[in-house]
């Protein structure tokens, strides 16, 4: 029987993380990563801890220190992931990475850095709602593995905690309880409040260590609007381009005229102010027809383009604007930019579109990794357990990718009722790895069944189905 509930491919591929740890360490990212894809209910340590096979050799207090005080860092797994995951990426082609945040809604009183954010889904134009948990900031790198097509998968390689305004909460329930934090939890708390940061500066962050990982090889960033702002745009590395939607109210200006001879004082900086981009798609009367391909599909759109200076963001390098627009009329006219003058509007277009990748990661992870479930209360088990669930998502995604190169189809359930079911879910990913993985522990029947003639499914194929 194996050690690790895995099949052998996955163990391999896990090998690649072994320089993170320390050889006890690393079994027990083995077993843990094991438990995360078999565990049925609730992601917590104890429930991934059981699902693992392990609880007999190993005590559970190890699972729970494995994320609370063991000595590995979360960015160096990072590391070897874009590693993994730039390996199907051709050495001709720029990398791709999208960026966004994520809502990990939490309950209870004393939860550890967690505070009050914008909840995205309840929220309204009119009416903001706010709700209880944690935010992560998360660069994932757009890999085209086989099985996704022209859709591609957001690999997450860089999570940050985004400590929100209402910290000093915490102390006052703890006072009312009558229950002093100890040092540790008190010295967490105010670490926390001294070094809060915007989510503007931590994917600031996320981006430069992407940006030395990729040596020489060109980036392109796609974010929300949110993101687009002087502290990334200016701050960014040479090999980094931006990809974001501009604001319909962005103060444009014309690049500065060159200096006269014999001009006195300071050369200008910019140029004469621009309209905003609604005004100059109003006037606008020539457009030009393009076909982009967008979640998928090919999609009908016009667009012109135009260079210019977005001074309040970037003031010393304009950027490429493109404003689309719906021929059939049904929908607004949006704006987009790019830092790199040479991208083509068709380039443009189809990279911001890749955040969708992004935000079906993290539907998957909350959905089947139970990426809200950890109930961790010390802050460093906190910053390590969520994307511990978003890392067995994009080790599930390469595992899967491999096989389907070696063997097209070997992986893939049998579903006759699917007459046309060109991408596998991740589900069926998942599942993929479950049964794999129990046929280490599930053998033949020892004698044949007695209808010869019954097309059905082989009872350990039947068995693991329910995977």
């Amino acid at each position: 029987m194996p050690g690790v509930m895995l099949p052998q491919s996955f163990v391999l591929q896990l090998a690649a993380f072994a320089d993170c740890f320390t050889a006890p360490s690393y079994a027990n990212f083995s077993r843990i990563v094991a438990g995360w894809a078999h565990c049925l209910g609730r992601r917590t340590i104890t429930g991934v801890a059981l699902a693992s096979g392990a609880v007999g050799s190993r005590h559970i207090s190890v699972f729970h220190r494995f994320f609370s005080r063991a000595t590995w860092v979360l960015d160096e797994l990072g590391h070897v992931l874009f590693d993994l995951a730039l390996a199907w990426l051709p050495a001709d082609q720029p990398v791709l990475v999208v960026g966004d945040d994520t809502l990990a809604r939490k309950r209870g009183k004393c939860v550890a850095l967690a505070s009050m954010h914008r909840d995205p889904l309840l929220s309204t134009a009119r009416k903001p709602f706010f709700s209880f948990g944690y935010v992560w900031v998360v660069l994932a790198i757009c890999a085209p593995l086989p099985m996704g097509r022209e859709r591609g998968f957001a690999l997450p390689v860089l999570f940050r905690l985004h400590l929100g305004k209402q910290r000093g909460g915490q102390l006052d329930v703890l006072a009312r309880r009558g229950k002093p934090p100890s040092t540790r939890r008190l010295a967490a708390i105010r670490a926390g409040e001294r070094e809060r940061r915007s989510e503007l500066e931590l994917m600031r962050e996320l981006v430069g260590a992407v940006a030395d990982w990729a040596g020489e090889r060109t980036v392109y960033v796609a974010v929300d609007r949110l993101y687009a702002g002087r502290p990334l745009l200016e701050e960014r590395p040479a090999n980094v381009h931006i990809i974001s939607r501009l604001r319909p109210n962005a103060a444009l200006w014309t690049l500065p005229p060159p200096r006269r001879p014999g001009q006195r004082g300071r050369t200008r900086r910019r140029g004469e102010r621009l309209p905003p981009p609604p005004v100059m798609a109003r006037a606008r009367q020539h457009w030009h027809h393009l076909a982009v391909t967008i979640y998928g599909r090919q999609v009908p759109t016009t667009v012109f383009r135009r260079t210019a200076l977005w001074y309040t963001a970037l003031r010393d390098q304009p950027v490429r604007i493109v404003v689309v627009r719906d021929p059939a009329g049904k929908r607004k006219d949006n704006v987009f930019f790019c830092t790199d003058l040479s991208a083509s509007a068709r380039f443009i277009l189809e990279t911001y579109a890749k955040r969708w990748c992004l935000g079906v990661t993290f539907h998957d992870a909350k959905q089947h990794l139970g990426l809200e479930n950890s109930a961790a209360q010390a802050a460093p088990a906190v910053e390590r357990t969520a994307p511990m669930a978003a890392l067995v998502y994009a080790l599930i995604l390469l595992w899967y990718a491999g096989r389907s190169r070696e063997r097209p189809g070997a992986s893939r359930p049998l579903r006759p009722w699917y007459r046309q079911k060109p991408i596998p879910s991740f589900r069926d990913m998942l599942a993929a790895v479950r049964r794999e993985s129990r046929r280490l522990y599930i053998t033949a029947p020892s004698s044949p069944p007695r209808c010869r003639n019954n097309p059905s499914i082989p009872w350990p194929d039947a068995l693991l189905a329910t995977a």
